[in-house]
């Protein structure tokens, strides 16, 4: 069974780094003050964390996430992404609809958690839950991610896609190890 990202709530435009990107990409004090800078900015930071975050299966910034995938066998979950602070709500889906699920408790890991259902259910059912994940605000993301974020948007402003060595290495430590297949 493979649970995959279905929605994300969006980050608040008050949670995004904008006078950290300014600083990044050295704009006057006073960049606010022309039109649509600030909104330029917020699109370019949203896109970059979007990229990092697809990139790694990671949540930068603290929101509700929908993941969904068929029930396996047994009642553990794994969850394809992380940090994950709890689970909100799990539900399958039956014919006759909807039934939500009971407490889940979750086996926090730093690259794959893994959510603990409370009661066993068939295999191959339409599972979702709704998470909360994310390292927390943007103060609380670590470091060379923060610097990752703000490298990326500082590219994307100029017009370059790609993803250099300077992000690569920033996101090195934060990617999970996959053996055997798996992850």
């Amino acid at each position: 069974m493979a649970m995959k990202l279905q929605r994300s709530e969006g980050i608040a435009d008050e949670a995004l780094p904008v006078a950290q990107l300014a600083a990044q990409m050295r704009l006057a004090e006073t960049y606010d003050i022309v039109p649509g800078q600030s909104e330029r900015l917020r699109l370019r930071l949203r896109a970059a964390i979007s990229s990092i975050e697809a990139r790694l299966g990671k949540v930068l910034i603290a929101r509700e996430v929908v993941v969904a995938g068929l029930t396996g066998v047994g009642q553990e979950i794994p969850l394809p992404i992380a940090p994950v602070a709890e689970v909100l709500g799990a539900e399958l889906t039956m014919r006759s609809g909807p039934r939500a699920l009971g407490p889940v408790t979750l086996r926090s890991d730093p690259h794959r958690p893994v959510a603990l259902l409370s009661e066993a259910v068939g295999e191959g059912l339409p599972l979702t839950m709704t998470l909360r994940a994310g390292y927390g605000t943007w103060n609380a993301v670590p470091d060379a991610l923060q610097q990752a974020v703000l490298l990326m948007a500082e590219r994307l402003d100029a017009g370059d896609m790609a993803v250099g060595v300077q992000i690569d290495a920033l996101l090195a430590p934060f990617r999970g190890l996959r053996l055997g297949g798996m992850g």
